[in-house]
């Protein structure tokens, strides 16, 4: 659960410094935000969450 904050905060500094920057409007950002709420509400995310989760235990798995 902390990593999932620390990765949201990172994502949110981000997000805030190229609206800033001007590389993303603000109305771009929103209607990103409100497609992942709404996948998130019908469940399409759940694949998408393993399949990553999935990857990213491939690529630091140490044996």
């Amino acid at each position: 659960m902390s990593l999932a904050v620390i990765l949201i905060a990172f994502m949110a500094v981000v997000v805030f410094l190229l609206i800033r920057s001007g590389e993303l409007r603000t109305w771009h950002v929103t209607l990103v935000g409100l497609l992942g709420i709404f996948l998130d509400r019908v469940h399409v995310t759940d694949p998408i969450v393993y399949a990553v989760t999935w990857i990213a235990q491939g690529l630091t798995h140490t044996t």
